[in-house]
């Protein structure tokens, strides 16, 4: 058993590793593998692999972008990431052993890949950069096979141009390792001056590779220097990147400058276990962002219509950012109940319902989700087209292209439909529902037969008129008046004016629900309707509407704390906090 242990201990720590990365993706923080597949669009086409080649890093771009395509489904993103840490690990590991690293040490090959994993928590981190460091490591401990000194130098001049062109700036780890290696054996063999020369010629014509690139591509000199692909937004390179990098390049030097330990190696190396572990743990941690994942989670359920799975969520912890509430008034829309329980949750004005469009890549397509689902599909074709040409990295988005598909059909656009489906059937993921959706071109019968697209053919507006943020009420009372069967739209108009706390408007708005074909006043709407009732009666005797014995009951206590009790606003909130006169009078 002790000897089988000795055997196996390394490679059944680097599974449960693994293992752990796997859980971790996908089901703590899975939301983030959407969120990074909706915002590319991978081609199988001559064309896209081109443009992606054209560049220093492209072929780590490419193959990132090819895995990341299948984050479409979360647990096989979880499993190719556990899959490429596993790797990224071992092959640390190797270079550490190729210096004479003692086995009992290996827990410390997991560092780089932990403070790796800290950097991805970052949703605008790309998968390029860890497909980067594989060919990066691999093309080093390729390295290390190599024994002639010509055949090491001819190797190092023809891989640090080629290792740029294809992984980018990860190149200059292999440039720094290649450097303490050569360096490092040179001092050994006591030929000082062939180290240095070793050493600044790998350093000379590592740095020469970027500076020669510049020559040919329309990148800043920084971005050349710092990777073009590794990070969304186009900044200078990143502190932890260059921990990372620094990290990858001595660590196996240092782990190799350790005393080896011949005895006892599987109990001094669960001893490393446990402090590499702890770090682990806390530096992944802080790497993450839960409120992100959280509404990230919200679009991603919105975006799959999971409108139950939308309010469950909001029912175990109710939604705090406009993004989050957008999702779930959505979903309480969508499933009919916008008028009776949108006050049991955290509202925030009208920028939880239909926030104003913000020049970004994120924000925008919950606020179009619920402008196409009323039936206000122009300006969720807007939003979303804003939303798409916004992504800071230029790339298309599949979610993207598959809503532009579908409201340029819904207002028989047929041409640009097509143009959209055409770039979908070269996807994997999305090239069934495109092949299936061309069968809908010009085909008016088969559109108006169809669920959805037929719906919003019926109540989507008919005429031109000029978008407003500030008449955004008045939009959704026009929509209302095309087609009474959109209660939707009733109900968001209702729901602005109250966000907006104008209940004299609600009260103007109200009647026009007689033709929505309710069979009970939502309880919301009671309660602005008791409320206004009210203040000018002093009874319920008379009222013209039917109120609940329990939303009068409620009015009637909640009049008398206020009255006898106004500074004991936490009794209030805790006893009414669900309704609309806790927003109306207490919250601010």
């Amino acid at each position: 058993m002790n000897v089988f242990l000795k055997k196996t201990w390394k490679i059944g720590l680097t599974i449960l590793f693994g293992a752990v990365v796997l859980l971790f993706w996908g089901s703590a923080y899975p939301a983030h593998l959407s969120y990074q597949e909706q915002y590319q669009l991978f081609l199988f086409d001559a064309g896209y692999w081109w443009e992606r080649i054209a560049v220093p890093g492209g072929l780590a771009d490419y193959i990132a972008e090819y895995l990341t395509q299948f984050y479409y489904y979360v647990w096989a993103g979880a499993c190719i990431l556990a899959l490429l840490y596993a790797l990224l690990q071992r092959l640390v590991w190797k270079l550490a052993k190729e210096q004479g690293a003692a086995d009992v040490y290996y827990p410390l090959s997991f560092l780089p890949v932990i403070v790796l994993w800290h950097f991805m928590g970052d949703e605008n981190a790309m998968l390029s950069v860890v497909v980067a460091l594989l060919l990066t490591l691999a093309a080093s401990c390729a390295y290390t096979g190599l024994k002639g000194k010509w055949e090491r130098a001819t190797y190092i001049l023809i891989i640090l141009p080629l290792l740029y062109w294809t992984a980018g700036a990860a190149h200059f780890i292999f440039m720094g390792w290649v450097m303490i290696r050569e360096f490092r054996s040179g001092l050994q063999s006591r030929n000082f001056l062939g180290s240095a020369g070793a050493f600044c010629g790998v350093a000379l014509w590592g740095v020469a590779c970027p500076l020669l690139a510049s020559m040919w591509v329309q990148y800043p000199l920084y971005r050349l220097m710092g990777g073009i692909g590794y990070y969304r937004f186009p900044i200078p390179i990143l502190w932890i990147e260059i921990v990372l990098a620094v990290l990858l390049v001595v660590l196996p030097f240092i782990m190799a400058a350790l005393p080896g330990l011949k005895k006892k190696q599987i109990l001094y190396g669960t001893l490393l276990t446990v402090p590499v572990a702890l770090f682990g743990y806390y530096f992944v941690a802080a790497g993450c962002d839960m409120d992100k994942e959280e509404a990230m989670d919200y679009d991603r359920l919105v975006r799959n219509k999971q409108w139950q799975e939308v309010i469950k969520k909001a029912e175990k912890k109710s939604p705090s950012s406009p993004f989050d509430v957008t999702c779930l008034n959505l979903a309480l829309g969508k499933t009919g109940q916008l008028g009776d329980r949108m006050f049991e949750f955290y509202q925030n004005g009208t920028e939880g319902l239909l926030p104003e469009f913000h020049r970004d890549f994120t924000s925008p397509l919950p606020t179009s989700e619920a402008f196409y689902h009323l039936g206000m599909v122009n300006t969720a074709q807007r939003f979303t087209f804003e939303a798409m040409e916004s992504i800071p990295n230029y790339r298309k988005s599949g979610r993207c292209f598959k809503r532009l598909a579908e409201t340029n059909l819904i207002n028989g656009q047929y041409e640009v439909a097509a143009k959209y489906l055409r770039a979908l059937q070269k996807t994997i993921f999305y090239k069934d529902w495109a092949e299936n959706t061309m069968t809908y071109l010009y085909n008016e019968d088969k559109i108006n037969a169809h669920k959805e697209w037929g719906w919003l053919r019926q109540i989507r507006f008919t005429e031109d008129f000029l978008f407003s943020n500030t008449e955004v009420d008045m939009m959704l009372g026009l929509l209302y008046e095309h087609n009474y069967r959109n209660r939707m739209a009733f109900e968001y108009m209702l729901a602005y004016v109250l966000l907006q706390r104008d209940v004299e408007r609600f009260m103007r708005y109200y009647p026009l629900g007689k033709h929505a074909g309710y069979d009970h006043i939502p309880r919301s709407y009671q309660e602005v309707l008791v409320y206004v009732w009210t203040q000018s009666h002093s009874n319920f005797q008379g009222m013209p509407w039917s109120i609940s014995p329990q939303v009068m009951q409620n009015v009637t206590d909640f009049a008398r704390i206020y009255i006898s009790q106004p500074n004991n606003r936490q009794l209030l909130q805790t006893r009414f906090g669900n309704t609309y006169w806790n927003y109306l009078l207490l919250k601010e």
